[in-house]
């Protein structure tokens, strides 16, 4: 197992690529993992803004819609600053309308009593952490490039 996420690392770090276009590949992957969009996006999305496809793909693995899971508390609390909300308000609201189905988040009301915080909230978040993703990934491939041209 150690031998295969080291064989994964290795050939990561080694694709032929410049080190912004491995870590905005990384960084909008990241983005779309947290924010529902799937490896197709990330392919049409990378290949639209020229960033390097398998960091992105990498990036949509590495946060999954487990992550979303994690990502929720943050994301309803940043959105109902935004909105101007108590959280404890936004997140009651979220857990009464889950029996009611996906398309009860799209009624008026709810969307913008709930979904729309939610969204905008997650959107930020997002925003912040895929940020956060490029920074590291772009110190770390610097710093690996320059070691391995010594």
């Amino acid at each position: 197992m150690k031998s295969k996420i080291k064989r994964l690392l290795e050939k990561f770090f080694l694709i032929n690529d410049t080190p912004e276009k491995i870590a905005g590949g990384f960084a909008l992957g990241v983005f779309l993992g947290i924010i529902p969009g799937g490896v197709a996006s990330a392919l049409v999305l990378a290949s639209f803004f020229r960033l390097n496809r398998l960091a992105a793909i990498s990036g949509v693995m590495a946060t999954n819609m487990w992550s979303t899971i994690a990502v929720l508390p943050l994301a309803a609390f940043v959105g109902s600053a935004i909105f101007g909300r108590g959280y404890a308000e936004l997140v009651l609201d979220y857990k009464n309308c889950l029996g009611f189905g996906w398309e009860y988040f799209f009624g008026r009301v709810v969307f913008f009593d709930v979904t729309l915080p939610l969204l905008l909230g997650f959107f930020v978040v997002a925003l912040v952490i895929a940020a956060a993703a490029y920074g590291i990934m772009y110190g770390i491939l610097k710093r690996n490039k320059i070691r391995m041209k010594k």
